[in-house]
């Protein structure tokens, strides 16, 4: 019996497979070739399940409240910029491979290669991504291995890496400190920060206690009678896991938190609010759908050069990702794809395989 249903589940395996790729096709087969980098079958169809992803958020995003209520959604049957569904993403597919050749060729012309760290990062994320975040669920049953995620992953890297290539440093056009500083100044603030949230069950009065509990801790602090670690530890347990302290390369303030603007990637909702407070000034902030509150103590992001060194980056991102952006897209377009019709009709919009969660 064991044996039958190791059968049936393997049969079951190949039929799932098959739902997505019509035929067996060679194993590292070319699908696509673009200036001499060529991607795989597999890494097509990760290309292509990444691009319907993203064309069911835009769907998402144009549903009306009548479409969002009426269940299940038939995506084959909407447009794109006025492109059938599944038209819009193929090519799709295809666009974002020429952009990955793009990052691929343009670090080869300048002779850059992801460092050994580079490459074991990105091989960290992919595996985290791929049993932490349920992405298995979606790309294995679509003929997509975790090694070829983790190679889709790597490859992203390349980007960044032209990217400090061109803005970095001491990058071809690098970007001026004294701009970077000032960029990371308007954008980022850092804090102590408690957030506590109701639970699902609590009553008005819990969701009372609660509220005076922590007004009782922006006395405290004001007052001076308790440190923030003091307080931070009585809330979350003398147990709770502290943030580690690395003297050479951690922050100043351990308990620090940092807080962006609107568009970074550090976007916070409460970002306004903590950036208008003085520092040292304690708040309490209820959170705007009455589920909780934030409790902020306001610190000095200048006093501390640890941000200058770990913003830097993504300080330039916001100055130059438009122009990158553009610089990218102005070489893509040049680039000429030789597609093995053979190798990517196998792969079927309508038959990529939904992820089932189990709820």
């Amino acid at each position: 019996m064991r044996l039958v249903k190791k059968i049936i589940a393997l049969v079951l395996g190949v039929l799932m497979a098959f739902s997505f790729t019509g035929c067996i096709h060679k194993k590292g087969e070319i699908a696509v070739k673009i200036n001499g980098v060529e991607f795989t079958s597999a890494y097509y169809a990760c290309a292509l399940i990444n691009a319907k992803t993203e064309a069911q958020n835009k769907v998402n995003e144009i549903l009306t409240d009548e479409e969002k209520s009426s269940g299940a959604i038939d995506y084959s049957k909407k447009k794109i910029d006025k492109k059938p569904f599944d038209e819009w993403v193929k090519d799709k597919a295809i666009e974002n491979l020429k952009t990955i050749a793009a990052y691929k060729l343009l670090c080869k012309e300048n002779k850059l290669e992801l460092t050994e760290e580079e490459a074991n990062n990105a091989n960290m994320y992919a595996s985290y991504y791929w049993s932490s975040y349920g992405y298995s669920a979606y790309f294995e049953p679509n003929g997509v291995s975790q090694a070829t995620y983790a190679d889709y992953m790597k490859d992203t890297y390349y980007s960044e890496k032209y990217f400090e290539f061109l803005y970095g440093e001491k990058g071809e056009k690098a970007i001026e400190a004294g701009t970077v500083k000032t960029k990371i100044y308007d954008n980022f603030i850092i804090a102590n920060v408690i957030n506590a949230s109701y639970g699902s069950e609590d009553t008005d009065a819990d969701k009372k206690l609660l509220k005076e509990k922590l007004e009782g801790y922006v006395t405290a602090l004001k007052k001076g009678t308790k440190t923030f670690e003091a307080v931070y530890k009585e809330y979350n347990g003398n147990q709770a896991e502290v943030p580690t302290e690395n003297e050479e390369k951690g922050p100043k303030d351990k308990y620090a938190t940092i807080l962006g603007a609107e568009g970074t990637s550090y976007a916070n909702d409460n970002y306004k609010t903590v950036k208008d407070m003085a520092v040292g000034e304690v708040k309490l902030i209820e959170l705007e759908d009455k589920s909780g509150f934030v409790l902020a103590v306001k610190q000095d992001i200048t006093a501390d050069d640890y941000y200058l060194e770990n913003l830097d980056m993504t300080a330039r991102h916001l100055i130059a990702d438009e122009e990158y952006k553009k610089t990218i897209e102005d070489y893509a377009k040049k680039l000429e794809p030789k597609v093995s019709k053979y190798a990517i009709n196998q792969f079927k919009v309508d038959n990529i395989v939904e992820p089932n969660y189990g709820y």
